[in-house]
């Protein structure tokens, strides 16, 4: 799905909202409008990272240029929403981007929420006491048309982790990442 099929909210043709505002309470607005377009946008496209260069060089990923106005987000203002985002717990700056924060995973679903999921979909189609590797989880046939279908590695292993904290499951190292597995223990 390109960013041409997605439904831009009627700010994004407002040349200011490009701009980084100064007062305060303008600038908390703009941080929540910002916030929730970079939520629709990467859920409806369904992107997990996001790097802040690329995504603020011209053409770009679409969300943070609008040619109609000759206006784009610069990438001082994208790192300072990602990092409101952050604090919302809503993104996490990614392996060395720490520092340098130039790239983010951006969490429309928290690692607890991916864990909620994950755990339902076990326990709906019986898959408790049995291992399933990470490859079955996100891309195997039962996992088609679940929302984690295909999600990041990153992600799926922080989901995991919370599942294995909460006592539910226990991770097996395999060969490689695909064929780690994962034993779920019942409800």
């Amino acid at each position: 799905m390109s960013s041409k099929d997605f439904e831009y909210p009627k700010i994004f043709d407002f040349p200011p909202f490009f701009t980084r505002q100064i007062t305060d309470a303008t600038w908390k607005s703009q941080v929540s409008q910002w916030e929730s377009l970079i939520l629709a946008y990467t859920r409806q496209n369904r992107l997990f990272r996001l790097d802040l260069h690329q995504a603020t060089t011209p053409g770009g990923i679409g969300i943070f240029e609008n040619r109609k106005i000759n206006r784009r987000l610069s990438f001082e203002t994208l790192q300072d929403i990602i990092e409101e985002m952050v604090k919302e717990g809503h993104a996490e700056w990614e392996g060395s981007s720490r520092e340098s924060k130039s790239a983010a995973l951006i969490y429309w679903h928290t690692p607890e929420d991916w864990a909620n999921l994950i755990w339902k979909w076990i326990n709906e189609t019986g898959q408790n006491n049995q291992i399933v590797t990470l490859y079955e989880i996100t891309n195997g046939e039962l996992a088609e048309g679940q929302e984690f279908f295909e999600l990041d590695k990153e992600i799926l292993n922080k989901a995991l982790q919370i599942i294995v904290k909460r006592g539910n499951a226990q991770i097996f190292k395999g060969t490689d990442e695909d064929s780690m597995g994962v034993k779920f223990f019942g409800p």
